[in-house]
């Protein structure tokens, strides 16, 4: 889990907020085993939109001494493919604000704005580390009534396989953060060092922190672009490259909905039954488990006489020691 700060004082002073990258992820990449066993491994199924947003740390530990952010999002649900889920559904998600202007995020998480509609396969039973089967893989992102992945990248194919590729909407990759609270912002290393060098003494510091109670928004919409693209021109002299792929249209949202009735028809009534997450009630993350490294030995087998009395003619054969036997001179 990476760590981003985002809400520094310098950009309080001035209520502008910008964002930083989170995940790059490649434009066209295949899941085997398709939409059927994405489907058989989720409790319920669902297509809803998201309606609200919390954040909570998990319960502190030696790890972490101030706990983990967590996401708390809720989904106003309008279809169920499988599985049972009430009108209002929440998550849990590892990644999200702490509280004082960071940012933790994982590339294997998504992230949520309100007003997204997604398509959501959700394990069973009590809250785990992610809620979504294969975490961000549980998420398909609705968009203009077509499919994409967590990541912004369109679904082609997903009768036999979940296949994407295509031109990717990364715009699609947002995160809606509460405004954190000014006595919170300024504990940060980066404000401290930033009232230190800007000289802001008490009084200041009291006109700040109205300006900043009246006029920023209670909810801030951050864009997460891909890491590692470039926007530098190409110099190299080489003539631009074609495509490689030409990828159709990503799927409808008729035609992935179609599926999931059908596949649902063929697996039946699933297991386990889903347990909505509390915002209200302390977790707890589990520690990273070292796992001892163990010596792998490789055993040959041994060499027969006769393999043993060949290595030995062959040797002396290509020191021109014995003339080979199965050339005749004449």
């Amino acid at each position: 889990m990476k760590k981003r700060t985002l809400l520094g004082l310098a950009t309080v002073s001035s209520l502008l907020f910008s964002s930083q990258g989170a995940f790059a992820h490649s434009a066209a990449e295949a899941q085997p085993g398709g939409l059927r066993d994405l489907m058989g491994r989720s409790a319920a199924v669902a297509f809803g939109k998201v309606v609200d947003i919390q954040y909570r740390n998990s319960e502190p530990t030696r790890e972490e001494p101030n706990g983990v952010p967590h996401t708390f999002v809720t989904y106003a649900i309008d279809t169920v493919f499988r599985g049972s889920l009430p009108e209002k559904f929440t998550l849990r998600i590892p990644g999200g604000a702490d509280g004082k202007g960071g940012v933790y995020t994982e590339t294997t998480a998504p992230t949520f704005a309100r007003g997204e509609t997604d398509v959501l396969f959700i394990e069973g039973g009590e809250p785990g580390d992610c809620q979504l089967v294969d975490c961000v893989g549980g998420r398909f992102r609705v968009s203009e009534d077509h499919i994409y992945n967590g990541y912004g990248v369109p679904l082609v194919e997903a009768e036999k396989m979940l296949s994407f590729g295509g031109k990717p909407h990364f715009e699609l990759n947002t995160m809606e953060v509460p405004r954190p609270d000014f006595d919170k912002v300024i504990t940060q290393a980066e404000t401290i060092a930033w009232l230190k060098e800007n000289q802001i003494d008490e009084s200041r510091l009291d006109e700040l922190r109205k300006k900043y109670e009246v006029e920023a928004p209670a909810f801030y919409r951050i864009n997460l672009q891909a890491e590692g693209i470039s926007d530098r021109d190409d110099d190299s002299g080489e003539e631009e490259a074609g495509v490689i792929d030409k990828y159709r249209d990503p799927l409808s949202t008729i035609e992935f909905f179609a599926l999931l009735e059908h596949f649902n028809a063929e697996l039946g009534t699933p297991d386990l039954k889903v347990v909505e997450a509390n915002p209200d009630q302390a977790f707890f993350v589990k520690p990273p488990v070292a796992e001892p490294m163990q010596e792998v030995r490789t055993v040959l087998p041994k060499a027969s006489d006769e393999e043993l009395r060949e290595r030995e003619r062959l040797d002396r054969l290509s020191q021109g020691d014995e003339p080979d036997s199965t050339v005749q001179l004449r």
